[in-house]
């Protein structure tokens, strides 16, 4: 490559990355203003964000699009968003999928599905996952929807993982909680001037 033409590659090289950095810090802004509008009950508002992100194959919106449609009963729809999460190892997605094949709702009832996408999203610590595959050691395939045996000693292996994750969980919600608390007293300290 010449001269010239080695510096226009890495200069456009740089622009992309560039460009990428800032479109990442501009979905990453957008997935925290639907998030706010989900936790807020904002449903409308929310579900046009992450179908936004979504379509630009963004995996968290993707599985939050599957959350919102199965929440309005549109339970095929919802199975469409988990498979596109699922299949690129979103464990939102997988969890999500585990259940419509658990409960037989937008796709045929599969017990063994069930179990591969709840294990699947247990393995990368999903909370949910995990608590999923802990009961249904607990009660067993009648109940829980996945092919398993109740099995104590897999049960307790479930509930070994998840106490911590929840402990930690927890401590995040109430770090957040004194942080907005925090911003609230200050807010109004500052009216009170």
């Amino acid at each position: 490559m010449e001269t010239g033409a080695k510096r226009t590659f890495r200069i456009g090289l740089m622009a992309i990355c560039l460009s990428s950095s800032f479109a990442f810090a501009d979905i990453s802004e957008e997935m925290k203003s639907a998030n706010e509008h989900y936790d807020n009950q904002e449903m409308m508002d929310a579900a046009v964000i992450y179908k936004k992100l979504a379509l630009q194959n963004y995996l968290p919106a993707l599985a939050r699009m599957g959350d919102i449609e199965d929440y309005t009963d549109n339970h095929e729809s919802a199975v469409g968003w988990y498979i596109m999460a699922a299949f690129q190892g979103n464990a939102d997605g997988a969890t999500g999928l585990g259940r419509a094949y658990a409960t037989g709702f937008g796709i045929a009832k599969d017990p063994n599905q069930a179990l591969y996408w709840y294990k699947f999203a247990a393995d990368k610590d999903d909370l949910n996952g995990i608590k999923a595959m802990e009961w249904a050691y607990q009660v067993g395939e009648e109940r829980s929807g996945m092919a398993v045996k109740v099995d104590l000693k897999q049960s307790d292996y479930w509930k070994a993982k998840r106490i911590p994750l929840e402990e930690a969980r927890n401590k995040l919600i109430k770090e957040k909680q004194q942080a907005k608390l925090k911003e609230i007293y200050e807010k109004q300290q500052l009216l009170k001037k």
